[in-house]
């Protein structure tokens, strides 16, 4: 038999669970986001210490679950036995998050930001202070920390350097202000409407010198297939003089040095050119006056040189460097290096500019099929 005057009693009993159960609810929501950082943290870290000859660590781990999206802090990657300086890769913070454009289209990608990044390449005789090297452990590590595919890349503010901290002087060639952009990774049609990935980036080369660089690549292909351009303009060369005294015995006093580029591959071969630029190049002097007779005697090779190449209307020196071949058996022809270099010193100048005349697809598929 029913009682009414039991139902307000029971009505009070069941919203209590229910606050129970919401508060509850509540409270494990909020445990879990106080946790999962540390949580996160530790998978990154450990994956981190997988990499070959290195080992990484992250300051620190926010997340936006509002957005989808973790934030990776202070990371560092540095080489195990601590013989290098520097490390290879630090990033102040790695933006992580759900592409909600592709989730809008049923697919679940990610997209990367990446802020003040800095690549340190660092070149020496003993492999244990060398930093050059990138193998496939780093590319399993990357999808360990992100759960999808990555189908967007951009980096904001980000450097690339290359160090010799043996030589003398010691090398430090960089890129600065690296904006990059790197667009349907994934490889679907369906995303990016190709099934190419694009690049497109911009840098200053030791704070003169303008970098482009762009093209397409097909992430997925059995062999290399991309198209890519580069331009380089304006380089004051004083600003590589450590380069060139290192490398070269030499020390530029005035000039600026430029060039433009194509490189496309496919079907296991490549084909480009390069066309460097040398602009109002005065003298490279030789500095070292401890050298002797053989000093004296370079210093006086490069003077005559740099004056026969200079000494011209445009005082410009330039050439079309072409190279081909096979990713097993590159070829660049020197002799047609040299033949370049003559001609535009004293007949003329090449007109700066890409030609456009590189692409995937052109004149290798067409040679391979004849």
């Amino acid at each position: 038999m029913h009682h009414p005057d039991h139902a307000p009693g029971h009505k009070r009993r069941t919203r209590h669970i229910w606050l129970i159960a919401a508060l509850t609810l509540i409270t494990t929501l909020i445990a879990v986001r106080v946790a999962l950082p540390a949580v996160i943290a530790r998978v990154v870290n450990q994956k981190l210490d997988q990499l070959d000859g290195y080992s990484g660590h992250l300051a620190d781990i926010d997340l936006s679950l509002w957005r989808g999206a973790y934030q990776i802090e202070g990371l560092r990657i540095e080489k195990t036995n601590g013989k290098v300086p520097v490390p290879f890769v630090s990033v102040d913070v790695i933006d992580l998050s759900v592409e909600w454009k592709a989730l809008l289209q049923g697919s679940i990608v990610a997209e990367i930001d990446l802020y003040s990044p800095k690549l340190n390449f660092v070149n020496s005789k003993s492999p244990e202070k060398s930093q050059s090297k990138v193998d496939e452990s780093w590319t399993e590590t990357v999808r360990g920390i992100v759960p999808f595919e990555i189908n967007r890349v951009t980096i904001h503010d980000g450097q690339v350097h290359y160090r010799d901290l043996e030589s003398k002087p010691r090398v430090d060639v960089f890129v600065k202000q690296l904006e990059a952009t790197a667009l349907n990774l994934t490889n679907s049609e369906d995303l990016g409407g190709t099934l190419y990935a694009t690049i497109d980036a911009s840098a200053v080369a030791m704070g003169s010198g303008k970098v482009k660089f762009g093209g397409r690549i097909d992430p997925y292909a059995e062999h290399p297939t991309f198209d890519v351009k580069f331009s380089l303009d304006g380089l004051k060369l004083k600003q590589v003089n450590e380069f060139l005294q290192a490398y070269a015995n030499v020390d530029a006093e005035k000039g600026t040095f430029s060039m433009d580029a194509e490189f496309s591959a496919s079907k296991g071969k490549f084909r480009g050119y390069a066309k460097p630029f040398v602009k109002d190049l005065q003298v490279l002097r030789w500095e070292d006056e401890k050298e002797g007779f053989f000093g004296k005697l370079w210093e006086g090779a490069v003077e005559v040189v740099s004056e026969i190449l200079t000494n011209q209307p445009r005082e410009q020196i330039a050439t079309r460097i072409p190279f081909s071949g096979s990713f097993d058996k590159p070829e660049t022809n020197i002799w047609s290096t040299i033949a370049g270099v003559l001609q535009n010193a004293f007949l003329q100048s090449l007109r700066r500019g890409l030609e456009g005349s590189v692409k995937v697809g052109g004149k290798i598929a067409q040679s391979e099929k004849g």
